[in-house]
């Protein structure tokens, strides 16, 4: 299944509000910090671009995300669902969302800075903490910043959120050293269920993106019959 992506940045984003539904300028009314507020426009931008070409409806009025009851964003033309899964992030001036058709997708951008030694120990795995140890040290924030990124979009993917212990997913990534500019390998365990999601990462310049996806059955069966 085809995953579409999009970015935006806080400089884009359209004045005014009649860009925006109904619904969503009410949900922006609710927003009082001024810096969520502008987080949460740019986020809607990358979603719309995103959805426009997808769904043939350039007019992005038409277009609502609004998030459901468990946090998850939901994607609505004139008003009725679409099927498809939305996720949204942001992180400094940038936003990215991600879309698919049949299962569910969680997008996630960090950036790469110092972590503690103590928030590695409280969220990662023996296992993670371990690659973290191994990477070059040029490398070790970056794979830091990539991991916990990689468990954000899992836990979107799954719509449960930080409501799931972070150490209960456990990234795996293929090419830690890997230059960045181009979409590289990960995968996500769930412990205990030993079930795995598929997931892709970039850098983007001093931030890293990462999307991940929980298969639909059909999927799941088509990967099968390929192997």
């Amino acid at each position: 299944m085809t995953i579409l992506w999009a970015l935006a940045r806080g400089g884009e984003v359209p004045g005014g509000d009649a860009w925006l539904g109904p619904k969503e300028r009410a949900v922006q009314e609710g927003l009082r910090v001024p810096k969520r507020r502008s987080d949460w426009r740019m986020g809607r931008l990358a979603a719309k671009r995103l959805l426009t070409d997808l769904v043939g409806v350039q007019a992005f009025e038409r277009i609502q995300v609004i998030a459901a009851a468990d946090g998850a964003p939901e994607a609505f033309v004139d008003g009725f669902p679409l099927d498809l899964s939305v996720s949204i992030s942001h992180r400094g001036d940038l936003a990215a969302a991600a879309t698919r058709r049949g299962g569910r997708v969680g997008c996630d951008l960090e950036r790469i800075e110092p972590r503690t030694e103590r928030f590695i120990e409280d969220y990662f795995t023996t296992s993670e903490c371990g690659a973290i140890a191994r990477a070059e040290p040029i490398l070790r924030v970056r794979q830091v910043a990539l991991t916990w990124s990689a468990k954000e979009s899992a836990l979107k993917a799954l719509r449960v959120g930080l409501r799931r212990d972070t150490r209960r997913v456990e990234v795996a990534i293929a090419d830690a050293g890997a230059k960045g500019d181009v979409w590289s390998e990960l995968v996500v365990t769930l412990i205990p269920e030993n079930r795995s999601l598929r997931g892709r990462w970039r850098q983007l310049g001093d931030s890293v993106l990462t999307i991940v996806e929980d298969p639909a059955p059909s999927d799941v069966a088509r990967h099968d019959e390929e192997r």
